[in-house]
């Protein structure tokens, strides 16, 4: 029998194409025989032959069921203001020209993430007439939409056929180029799809942060407390906006991510960097000059202290200024 397949795409370049690898295998790792994946990557042309190679074969490993397709950015966007963002912020746009006709509908994701469940529920929400799908973005108050609700691009439902339908492409490429926008792509996607847009519940982009991040939306109706809840316990789609495992370890969230991470050939890379991060200081603290009892590491303003050098104890905030 046949596995239902889902179209889903990623964009990267040569600075964020591990980062990629490390998503995309979460992703087929929790196909788990129930699905099969078509994986779009949006890419430079100069993209190497060998990272690619590397990715289709990570990929094969996993799940021999899944596969992925290579798309070339095009060059509409090179005249586009991204400010402190690279051209490769809208390579997302460019999946209404560069996808294969018969693609309808596609899952889009940023490659700071991981996944934790197949997608099969979410890429069978009916969308009707609706151009994209997303969850909610916790950072409300921007100038649009009318209707008061604000998506995170991170992750997006693209309804491609009706996108294609209201020629946004074109509209697109001119904002870009005219600029004047904070978030750039995130605006832009939020301003020309304002009133066609279905929010989806946040466990398909549950996006963790200091505590108390989500105290303000909540009351404020952006995300209901069942909602969190449900993000919280049993998140499809984990994207690290803020803490990023890949650059500070010391995170309970960011240890799923080095769990896929260690799946693919690029866990000795990221390792290496992070063991080797310039700010962290880290000293162990020892009983008879061979037993660890305590492990003081100090990151800018923070010093954590762990017993027996994994046991976390408590934090201590330094003031910015001594």
């Amino acid at each position: 029998m046949s596995l239902p397949r889902i179209n889903i795409a990623f964009c990267f370049d040569e600075n964020m194409w591990m980062l990629g690898g490390v998503a995309i295998a979460s992703l087929v790792y929790h196909a788990m025989g129930k699905c099969a994946y078509d994986i779009y990557c949006v890419v430079p042309s100069d993209l190497s032959q060998s990272k690619r190679d590397e990715l289709t074969l990570m990929i094969k490993n996993i799940d021999k069921n899944s596969k992925i397709i290579f798309l070339h950015a095009n060059h509409d966007f090179d005249k586009s203001g991204a400010g402190p963002y690279t051209i490769g912020t809208f390579f997302r746009f460019m999946l209404l020209k560069l996808l294969p006709k018969n693609v309808k509908k596609i899952i889009y994701s940023d490659v700071d993430v991981t996944f934790h469940d197949n997608l099969l529920s979410f890429y069978n929400i009916d969308m009707k007439k609706k151009l994209i799908a997303g969850v909610p973005d916790a950072d409300q108050g921007r100038a649009w939409p009318k209707n008061g609700l604000y998506i995170n691009a991170g992750v997006l439902l693209m309804n491609i056929e009706e996108l294609r339908k209201a020629n946004l492409y074109d509209t697109w490429v001119d904002l870009a180029i005219t600029g004047g926008f904070q978030y750039f792509d995130q605006d832009i996607l939020n301003k020309t799809c304002d009133g066609r847009i279905l929010i989806l519940p946040m466990r398909y982009n549950y996006m963790p942060g200091p505590g108390g991040r989500f105290e303000k939306p909540i009351k404020d109706g952006t995300y209901t407390q069942s909602d969190y809840v449900d993000a919280v316990k049993n998140p499809a789609i984990i994207h690290y906006i803020l803490r990023q495992p890949w650059k500070n370890r010391e995170n309970l969230v960011g240890e799923l991510w080095w769990k896929y991470a260690a799946m693919t050939p690029f866990y000795a890379y990221f390792r290496n960097k992070i063991d080797h991060e310039p700010n962290l200081i880290k000293k162990d603290i020892l009983l008879f000059n061979c037993i660890k009892i305590f492990t003081v590491k100090v990151r800018q303003t923070r010093v954590k202290y762990y017993l027996f050098g994994f046991i976390p104890l408590f934090l201590v905030k330094l003031p910015d200024r001594f």
